[in-house]
């Protein structure tokens, strides 16, 4: 009988963040599946999971039938799998894996808060995610955030008591697998080259989508405001194609290159100085994290979750958010000065070896589950939670 299963509706976020969690609890001797959705578009993903899963639809969706459909099936699922934990990921994703444990009497359902959406909304649709995260938090047993900040904020808008809501270790999912980002192998001149960079005196690098949400079209605004594009200096941008770096404002931004999406980012971190993320909403940017793993300075806005990610002055730069000329400044502060960003960026490094590593986090995860666990006792054939 499986004793825990995860729940995550996105294959590549499944492979990145959660698959590991997985791995490292079978070996512990704690029987877990991965359960993620089967979409199309990610089968070369999926086909990357190595670690035992099912394909099940958990995903949010506003028709009502296909809804009912979905937690109907997820019912079904969980009947034969009788798990005495389930631990479901991101807002979206969690409601019907939630509601449908809540039916069949699952005793712990953990809901890991990946960062809270509605921030930075206002109207209706602000009214519709934060009650949605209300919903999660009342259907699980226990809260799992993903930063420090992101469980303040959430206590502080009323939707968490004092008591209520935990975060593994210093943040994150899963932490850093510091062995993929040994800082002594890093070639910084042939990833320049291989990104055909090479003559940039000064490179930035923006991993994320090309949203709003995300800071990219500010990011493309104080870029071009800096003037630093018409000095051969480089904006490197991976998860978005030249021709959308071109779209986002109309016109090309000088020094832009858009990389498209890339299933490897090391070359994209070892090639640049400094790492930004100009967000609205975060839980934990896993880019930030990974930037500083590389050694790199960080500029990140000033909103739960990158908070975390970045101590200010210490390993990188807080701007407020939305703010284009605090941004610009920021990113020629740091293009000027190599000493500031050298130690940024070894500071970065070092906070992620004490606070960060994937050992660290998931150790302290291991023992959660053992506390969960302990709780069940054999009784006339039954598995029953007796605290």
């Amino acid at each position: 009988m499986v004793e825990v299963i995860h729940s995550i509706h996105f294959p590549v976020s499944a492979r990145s963040f959660i698959s590991p969690v997985v791995e490292y609890l079978n070996e512990a001797g704690i029987k877990t599946e991965l359960w993620v959705e089967n979409q199309l578009k990610h089968q070369a993903v999926i086909e990357q999971l190595d670690v035992p899963k099912q394909l099940i639809d958990s995903d949010l969706v506003l028709n009502p039938l296909a809804f009912l459909q979905r937690l109907s099936n997820f019912r079904r699922h969980l009947r034969t799998a009788r798990p005495k934990i389930l631990h479901t990921h991101q807002s979206r994703a969690s409601l019907i894996p939630l509601l449908a444990a809540y039916l069949e009497r699952v005793p712990v359902r953990i809901y890991q808060n990946h960062g809270l959406p509605y921030l930075g909304y206002r109207g209706t649709l602000r009214w519709s995610l934060r009650l949605l995260e209300a919903i999660n938090l009342r259907l699980a047993t226990h809260v799992l955030l993903v930063s420090h900040s992101n469980l303040q904020e959430a206590r502080a808008d009323g939707l968490l008591d004092a008591n209520q809501g935990a975060v593994m270790a210093h943040g994150s999912i899963a932490g850093i697998d510091l062995l993929q980002f040994d800082t002594k192998s890093l070639d910084v001149a042939q990833a320049k080259q291989h990104l055909g960079v090479a003559d940039a005196p000064f490179v930035l690098a923006y991993v994320g989508r090309p949203v709003r949400r995300k800071g990219f079209h500010l990011l493309l605004q104080a870029w071009e405001r800096s003037g630093l594009g018409d000095a051969n200096n480089v904006l490197l941008v991976a998860g978005c194609t030249a021709d959308e770096c071109d779209q986002a404002l109309g016109h090309k931004v000088a020094g832009v290159k858009g990389l498209g999406y890339l299933t490897d980012l090391h070359q994209v971190y070892t090639a640049c100085d400094v790492v930004t993320l100009p967000s609205e909403h975060e839980g934990f940017p896993y880019s930030l994290l990974e930037g500083a793993a590389a050694a790199k300075a960080l500029i990140g806005t000033d909103i739960p979750g990158v908070r975390c990610a970045i101590q200010a002055g210490q390993t990188g730069l807080l701007v407020p958010a939305k703010d284009e000329v605090a941004l610009a400044e920021a990113i020629e502060k740091l293009a000027f000065d190599p000493a500031l960003r050298s130690r940024l960026g070894q500071n970065a490094r070092q906070r992620v070896e004490q606070q960060f590593s994937r050992e660290l986090v998931l150790k302290e995860l291991l023992t959660f589950y053992q506390t969960q666990l302990d709780c069940f006792v054999q009784d006339d054939g039954l598995i029953r939670r007796f605290a």
